[in-house]
């Protein structure tokens, strides 16, 4: 069974709900950590939406394993090679702080993690065999994350 990136996050941000609702204690951050967290939710979202209209634009796959007919390299992807799963990692810090619970934001670097070994890998992969040189060259120029 295949866990789809959005999925990770729904699971991320539901991990993070039961740690706040099963932490010991009071809420650790302040009211303003939690506004900010909310804030950055919506800049994740936000930008989700924005590199999804991108893929649709360009007519090209946004589904992982799908097979991309263009190597997206303008826009949010001439600053990370992988802009949605960033800005999902932003929501889920958003996630996390808006929550209140400083341990809600162990859920972020498992996430990364598990994106990096079971999503980027395979899909750095399947660009390079598409695009071959053109793809090498971009990973030069652009970093992974940010």
């Amino acid at each position: 069974m295949k866990i789809y990136p959005p999925l990770m996050v729904l699971v991320g941000i539901i991990i993070q709900l039961l740690i706040g609702y099963i932490a010991p204690v009071e809420p650790l951050l302040s009211a303003t950590w939690q506004y900010i967290g909310i804030a950055l939710m919506v800049l994740g979202f936000t930008t989700i939406l924005l590199a999804a209209r991108s893929f649709r634009k360009h007519e090209t796959t946004i589904i992982p394993d799908g097979q991309p007919s263009t190597l997206m390299e303008g826009g949010l992807f001439a600053y990370s090679r992988n802009p949605i799963y960033v800005a999902m990692a932003v929501l889920l810090i958003g996630s996390g702080l808006a929550i209140g619970h400083i341990w809600a934001l162990i859920v972020v670097p498992l996430f990364v993690l598990l994106v990096q070994q079971i999503w980027i890998v395979k899909e750095e992969e399947n660009l390079e065999a598409e695009f071959g040189q053109i793809y090498r060259n971009y990973k030069i120029k652009v970093r992974r994350w940010l």
